[in-house]
């Protein structure tokens, strides 16, 4: 061999050309180029560095995925905020019957005076559910009661506190904390600051008020599921929030529903 071929194919390898490149460059055995970079010390280093180089553009291309995905997620966003422009009472008062359906606390057989109450971590729904107590059912603040659950080993209670006060715009005072006994698990994740409990909203003197959304939910379910037996949907309306109010709120005055609900 030519001590030139030796040295262009060294000279391939240090500019990172791979031994098919350089063997279709030079005319030369396999083996013989393996014994001629490996005298050089090019044989693990450049693989070494052929493979970082993998690596990293594996990681530009998965960053440029990723980019090219949270864009269209954020567009998809967007896009869905406006599809809902305002909402009637008639909504609302919807919407906050399928809130409490998911996650607030129903009458059972062992407890038929069970109070209203919605427990969730999620501000954002508990400031609907809280206004949806006041404006559609006519709760007057004094009868809502705040409590902070957070694990006992938080070094944040204070911190979530102040969250809490700020997030559904009552005074930090208003809420009571109850510490949750803390258990070691591996795979718990919220820890640190960002872990600020959930809060549980009590409405005072409410046990006929539950007996009303249960009845509200029931109805609910009813027609909203008649579409899954077969039967044709009929929302009573081709445009949605068409209906600007509803029966129902006319009868529920806050002097009639405080009343009712202390006669149980």
């Amino acid at each position: 061999m030519k001590p030139s071929e030796r040295a262009k194919a060294i000279e391939l390898r240090r500019d990172g050309a791979t031994y098919q490149a350089i063997r279709a460059q030079l005319t030369v055995a396999k083996s013989t180029l393996w014994r001629w970079l490996k005298a050089d010390g090019l044989v693990e280093t450049q693989s070494q560095q052929l493979t970082e180089l993998r690596r990293l553009a594996q990681r530009k291309g998965a960053a440029a995925v990723r980019a090219k995905y949270l864009a269209r997620a954020q567009s998809l966003v967007e896009q869905a905020r406006r599809d809902i422009d305002a909402l009637t009472q008639r909504e609302f008062w919807l919407i906050g019957i399928a809130l409490y359906w998911a996650e607030g606390s129903k009458q059972k057989p062992h407890n038929v005076s069970q109070r209203v109450v919605f427990s969730n971590s999620d501000p954002a729904m508990l400031r609907v559910v809280v206004r949806w107590l006041r404006d559609i059912c006519h709760v007057s603040s004094d009868r809502l009661i705040f409590e902070l659950f957070i694990h006992e080993s938080s070094k944040y209670i204070e911190h979530a506190r102040q969250f809490w006060s700020s997030a559904l715009q009552i005074p930090s005072e208003r809420l009571q904390i109850r510490l949750k006994r803390h258990a070691v698990s591996p795979h718990r994740r919220n820890t640190g600051e960002g872990y600020v409990g959930l809060v549980r909203v009590t409405v005072n003197q409410s046990a006929n008020l539950n007996r009303t959304i249960a009845g509200w939910i029931e109805r609910l379910g009813h027609l909203g599921g008649e579409s899954a037996n077969g039967k044709p949907s009929d929302f009573g309306s081709e445009y949605p929030g068409s209906i600007p109010g509803s029966p129902v709120f006319s009868g529920l005055s806050q002097d009639r529903q405080h009343s009712r609900d202390t006669e149980r």
